[in-house]
């Protein structure tokens, strides 16, 4: 995968996290990276030797050898939601809550095509797993029963009282929606009531005889004004004054 002539470069990094099909956390617990170290490495020299030798002999031999389980395989939710219903009847919402998922998570991660599930919830069904098929068959209900227990504890710790109930985690999210709904609904009301309220009754409009009149009113004045003589101006004229 990596040719022979060249050392190993920033990218290669990410061709073999693909190669995996692991996501950037997990490359970087494979390869003992921070986030940071990921970038610099990968995104900003990713055309450059590897400084690490180590590092870099690290990726050249992952790169050779596919065949290696550097990563555990994840279940899938249908997978684990039929191991978990094997072994006792758990509904999509229980089934959720286990995972420390909201009650309509199991529906969207069976149903939506393309849905993923959080790092953390592959990890809790990874270790689920693991624990299950390490007990005897008989011995697994108890083991998804003390677990259901955790869960429930972990629940109240937050202020959840019957999370398997409610199917929610976050009680506070659930009553900032209720008040944003009560008012909603206080804000419809007064809307109504300002609908139903009377309103003032409007003077009377004036009909159309009324200007009708009044123009024909000021039509006359300005006739008489027109017919009537126009006063005329009378200028006096000084007498002589007389000499002797």
């Amino acid at each position: 995968m990596i040719p022979k002539n060249r050392p190993v470069l920033g990218k290669d990094l990410d061709a073999v996290r693909t190669q995996y099909g692991l996501l950037v956390s997990d490359a970087c617990w494979l390869f003992g990276l921070s986030i940071t170290r990921w970038m610099q490495i990968v995104k900003r020299a990713g055309d450059e030797p590897v400084s690490d030798p180590t590092l870099a002999l690290l990726v050249r031999f992952l790169a050779d050898h596919p065949e290696l389980s550097v990563i555990p395989k994840f279940p899938t939710v249908p997978e684990m939601y039929e191991m978990v219903n094997g072994v006792t009847p758990t509904d999509q919402k229980r089934f959720s809550v286990l995972l420390g998922s909201e009650a309509s998570a199991t529906y969207r991660w069976l149903r939506v095509p393309g849905s993923r599930q959080s790092p953390a919830v592959n990890r809790l069904m990874h270790y689920l797993k693991v624990a299950m098929l390490s007990q005897r068959p008989n011995e697994r209900g108890q083991l998804l029963e003390d677990w259901k227990e955790t869960v429930d504890k972990e629940a109240k710790a937050r202020g959840v009282v019957d999370v398997f109930k409610t199917g929610g985690w976050n009680p506070n999210k659930k009553a900032k929606a209720k008040k944003e709904e009560e008012a909603s609904e206080a804000v419809e009301g007064g809307e109504a009531a300002a609908v139903k309220k009377p309103r003032a009754r409007k003077a009377p409009a004036k009909t159309a005889a009324a200007p009708a009149a009044e123009a024909s009113k000021a039509a006359g004045k300005h006739e008489a004004a027109e017919a009537a003589p126009a006063k005329k101006t009378v200028r006096r004229v000084p007498k002589a004054s007389v000499t002797s």
